[in-house]
């Protein structure tokens, strides 16, 4: 061992520069398939942390258009399907119903909200691992009691007990209750979808809102978890049996399906496809290492054949040239791993920053995943390892002129594909991002500002909205159910006037429940009819979209002026119809929109303001809620435009991916070149010599030494684009609305990698060019 230390050390004096190269772009791939490999085992965590995680389901509601055509899917179910499953379902063990809501707890003096509250029923405590508390549905059985969790019995009390201790918290009329704390939980950490603090006993809630509420199939709130080790065969169909049950060939417009807790993350918040994307990415990163590796140790090692050859006539077997020649690749594979690790450990907090993760790095909690590092830098270096040393042993002449196709040649073409695909990946991102934020939506998001309203804003708002707009930077308010960004997951059965009949339509229409503001204060376009009318009527009045009128079929928007129309039972007409306007995320195409006024629902206020002085504007705004909010509770606002940038937060972390990746493929090619140029040059001295000697330009020769690398950014160009273009087709497929995949995001990828690779090569070959030829016919 100490004397393959010695050759070793020998080797590294002798080619620094080489050695360098090598060194560097394993790393960089290291660092990748690490970072990328932490990722995904968080990734893959979520909801596992539960003891029967792999028995829990959730169940998930779909609707449908009379064509079968899926309109709506919703991750909550109506109330009475718990019940009513349980009583259909032998195998579920356990099921529970969660009603989530944002509380206002009192903490000393002050009033503070605590947004992951929930209601559960009992079962609760058996389906999740409530871990410090005993699984006993007691603890949830009767109103006003709670299971809190260790960091809010902390917050409360202090480190003091807190089981038979009370909590003080609010309703929206600031109406005061006491819940009595029955049981305190060690905290979950942050892989959980569903995290709650404090669980409040069902029965607290059902008691508020009233048995109606709970017998509605139409308020789809609940999130409905079941334990069931033993599924039944046939689920989805014996699913579909129990809707139709329920309802007259019900699913012909609603089903319900039951999803894995361990798919929930994946399905709702994440994406499978990104551990796929973002795996092959860091193999490909560790390939362009690794090929750098062979290309340069292969280039190298012609320079070991005497040496080999020595050996093999003092008695060197060629299997233990092999063996050592396999161990030198195998432990600089090893040495790479671990300094990558430790760059690992120290910018694992910037990097999780970057990527929007809470990913931590220690090597007590990983140590299967670093043993699997180790296999793989093993692997890497046995293979990386076989080929250079393959020709070392049989004393092949390496072929260093470009000219001619082989392996070398083969793996250059490979790392200019990789990254021409993802300089094409990247242009791509960029340019649908630029689509998405400056696509006209319909509707004006700029410089709106919206703040919860409590029962007492909502009843008081003509006399909020009179103040408010007193303020002269303030130009319009409007009270909602919903806002722009929110999805439209609101929708009542619609029938339209046929002949004087009025008859049910065959597709969903989604609401907007939104007074007569709420068309000037978003800047909707109006075109035909008017708006709504401030004032009540005996009559309803709907405004529809330009989408509602083509698919019901009135020739046109003027045509649905006047047209009778019932929505959830309640009678009117249509008094104007709005130019389509997006409403949620570009992902989504627009569809047929009802808007109309209830006051009952609002729970929103939208403030339209100048954007000057916007500090003043605001504290304006909040001195003047807060005298209308009864209950105390803490002002918050938000931007409209902030919230519909968070809706493509998904597409700004690929762009991060793809521009981070790269530049690490860019930069490891780059390194390769610079390692082989510098051998082909070094390998052509006497040539380059000779040709000037008989009179060759220093042009001749520049074109001579570059154009193989040109062709060879050719040949991996032609490769890139159709797999690229492919790629992004399909990546653009997510988005309803989405950008072109214009020609010169190939043409500049193409002329970026070549200007790339002349860039790095040129400077060595002018050197070799321009080199005294005396001195080249000197070498060797």
């Amino acid at each position: 061992m100490k004397k393959l230390r010695t050759i070793i050390i020998r080797f590294i004096k002798r080619n620094p520069l080489y050695t360098s190269i090598n060194f560097t772009g394993l790393v960089i791939g290291f660092v990748c398939v690490v970072f990328i490999g932490l990722w995904i085992k968080n990734e893959l965590s979520y909801d596992r942390f539960h003891k029967n995680a792999d028995q829990i389901y959730r169940v998930h509601r779909y609707f449908y258009d009379n064509n079968g055509t899926e309109n709506l899917h919703l991750p909550y179910v109506a109330p009475p399907v718990a019940p009513l499953l349980k009583d259909e379902f032998s195998e579920i063990e356990n099921i529970a119903r969660v009603a989530h809501s944002g509380m206002l707890f009192r903490l000393n003096d002050q009033k503070v909200a605590e947004p992951d509250v929930c209601f559960a029923e009992p079962d609760i405590l058996n389906i999740f691992s409530f871990e410090g508390i005993s699984a006993d549905n007691d603890l949830l059985n009767e109103p006003l009691t709670a299971v809190i969790s260790a960091t809010i019995a902390s917050k409360y009390f202090n480190n003091e007990y807190a089981v038979g201790k009370t909590m003080e918290f609010f309703d929206e009329n600031a109406n005061s209750y006491n819940l009595k704390v029955t049981g305190v939980f060690n905290d979950w950490g942050q892989n959980n979808h569903f995290r709650p603090e404090i669980v409040i006993s069902f029965s607290t809630y059902a008691s508020a809102v009233g048995e109606s509420e709970l017998q509605d199939w139409g308020s789809n709130n609940y999130e409905t978890f079941v334990l069931m080790r033993n599924v039944p065969q046939q689920l989805d169909s014996r699913l579909d049996e129990f809707i139709n049950k329920q309802f007259e060939n019900g699913t012909s417009w609603t089903k319900i399906r039951m999803e894995k807790l361990a798919d929930i993350h994946f399905n709702w918040y994440g994406s499978r496809s990104s551990i796929y994307v973002l795996l092959s990415i860091a193999v490909l990163i560790l390939l362009l290492g690794s090929i750098n590796y062979i290309n340069l140790n292969t280039a190298i090692y012609t320079k070991r054949i005497k040496e080999i050859q020595i050996k093999k006539v003092i008695g060197a077997t060629a299997k233990r040239i092999l063996s050592l020649l396999m161990l030198e690749s195998v432990l600089f594979c090893i040495f790479s791993l671990i300094v990558a690790l430790l760059i690992v450990s120290v910018a694992i907090p910037y990097l999780a920053n970057l990527f929007n993760s809470n990913l931590a790095f220690s090597v007590g909690e990983n140590l299967s995943l670093i043993a699997v590092f180790f296999t793989l830098s093993i692997f890497i270096g046995l293979i990386s390892g076989v080929y250079p040393a393959k020709i070392l042993l049989t004393s092949k002449k390496y072929n260093s002129t470009p000219g001619k196709m082989s392996f070398r040649n083969g793996m250059v073409i490979f790392q200019f594909f990789v990254s021409i695909a993802l300089i094409m990946s990247f242009l791509t991102v960029n340019k649908q991002l630029n689509y998405l934020n400056t696509k006209n939506l319909g509707l004006n998001q700029e410089n709106v500002i919206t703040v919860s309203a409590s029962p007492n804003h909502i009843e008081k708002l003509y006399v909020l909205r009179e103040q408010l707009t007193k303020n002269p930077n303030i130009i319009d308010v409007s009270g909602s159910k919903r806002i722009p960004s929110q999805r439209l997951a609101d929708s009542n059965q619609m029938k339209a006037s046929n002949n004087g009949k009025m008859e049910p339509l065959g597709f969903r229409v989604a609401n907007i429940r939104g007074d007569e503001h709420f068309v000037s204060t978003y800047e909707m376009k109006l075109i035909a009819g008017n708006n709504i009318s401030p004032q009540t009527k005996e009559e309803k009045e709907y405004l529809v979209n330009r989408s509602a009128v083509e698919k019901i079929g009135w020739e046109s928007p003027e045509a649905a002026i006047g047209q009778f129309v019932e929505y959830g039972d309640e009678k009117g007409r249509i008094v104007g119809v709005l130019e389509n306007f997006n409403y949620e995320s570009l992902h989504n195409a627009v569809f047929p929109i009802i808007l109309y006024k209830d006051a009952s629902s609002y729970n929103r206020i939208s403030i339209r303001v100048t954007p000057s002085n916007l500090s003043n504007t605001i504290e304006f705004i909040k001195t003047t809620w807060q005298q209308y909010d009864l209950a105390g509770s803490p002002f918050s606002y938000q931007f409209i435009d902030e919230r519909f940038e968070r809706l493509y937060q998904s597409e700004k972390y690929t762009k991060t991916i793809f521009t981070c990746f790269m530049v690490l493929a860019i930069s490891i090619a780059i390194l390769g070149l610079i390692g082989l140029s510098l051998f082909v040059m070094e390998r052509r001295t006497k040539e380059i010599g000779v040709r000037k000697v008989n009179g060759a330009k220093v042009s001749e020769i520049l074109s001579m030494l570059n154009k193989d690398f040109v062709k060879w950014v050719a040949i991996a160009f032609v490769i890139a684009t159709p797999i690229a273009w492919f790629a992004m087709n399909k990546w653009l497929e997510n988005f309803a609305y989405r950008t072109n995949l214009s020609w010169w995001i190939f043409a500049l990828s193409g002329l970026m990698a070549l200007g790339i690779a002349l860039l790095t090569v040129s400077w060595q070959s002018w050197r070799a060019a321009t080199r005294n030829p005396v001195e080249a016919l000197r070498y060797e």
